[in-house]
């Protein structure tokens, strides 16, 4: 008979998914992650850290295949300026979970799961595509924007366990003058390493990270990131990608739906 923590570990597939939609759109595999071990029985708060302990490596394998394969996608300035802003958006972030009731963070977290669904099949702005236009903000007001992004994009980290990349991907094509996707997808990715870290470290202090459930995940997600990025750049269209991503996430946030029902047995071990 296997042991709890055994039962507790998340399948192999799981982290393969994340890796390799991380890589496809530029997000951190949180949004895969976290509703995914939500709906395996774990605590919400313990599935968003636990979520995070997988964008982290997911997101710096995914910028290393860049920086081999397409390194004149990466935008570092704007990259800076948006995982400047994370650092402030981790800490805010972590001051609303301390006093957020756990239905309004579950209805919280629907609201971002139908957000990026809709975004991703066009019913919210332009459908992620490959954009024509360049820059129209310029100079000092295209960095304070970004830095805004990623003060949402880590408050964001924090509450839903993802690294910011649902935020600062659309933002980047559609908020700001509109950079290529492929472009804003790998500058999201560099941009949440910081932010997806700061969002850990908060998680693992508040002790929220899940270690036995992350077995089985990290080798899968790590190639699959490595997959991703490289049918991005070679394969794939995007347009596609996320078309599919939205029916995934309309179906994990109507999973989700119920948001009372009887508490969950398995409450955070205490040390």
């Amino acid at each position: 008979m296997p042991d709890a923590d055994s039962q507790r570990s998340a399948p192999a597939w799981l982290g393969l998914l994340a890796g390799l939609l991380s890589g496809l759109l530029g997000i951190g595999g949180g949004l895969v992650v976290s509703p995914a071990l939500v709906l395996r029985g774990l605590p919400i708060r313990r599935a968003t850290g636990t979520a995070l302990a997988v964008v982290l490596p997911v997101a710096c394998v995914a910028v290393l295949t860049e920086l081999v394969i397409a390194v004149e996608q990466l935008h570092w300035w704007l990259a800076l300026a948006i995982a400047l802003g994370g650092q402030l958006g981790a800490q805010l972030g972590a001051r609303v979970l301390r006093v957020l009731p756990e239905a309004a963070l579950r209805a919280a977290f629907i609201g971002l799961l139908l957000y990026a669904a809709t975004r991703n099949l066009g019913l919210f702005g332009d459908l992620p595509g490959v954009a024509d236009q360049v820059w129209q903000v310029t100079g000092t007001p295209r960095y304070l924007a970004a830095l805004g992004l990623g003060v949402l994009a880590g408050i964001c980290a924090v509450l839903f366990g993802v690294g910011g990349g649902v935020v600062v991907v659309p933002g980047l094509v559609l908020l700001l003058g509109g950079l290529p996707i492929r472009e804003a997808m790998a500058t999201s990715l560099l941009a949440m390493i910081p932010t997806a870290a700061a969002g850990l470290r908060i998680a693992w202090r508040d002790g929220r990270v899940e270690g036995p459930t992350l077995r089985g995940l990290f080798l899968p997600a790590l190639g699959g990131a490595v997959l991703g990025v490289s049918a991005r750049n070679f394969v794939l269209e995007p347009t596609h990608l996320a078309q599919a991503f939205g029916v995934f996430l309309l179906y994990v946030a109507w999973r989700l739906r119920p948001f009372g029902g009887s508490p969950d047995p398995r409450l955070p071990r205490k040390s």
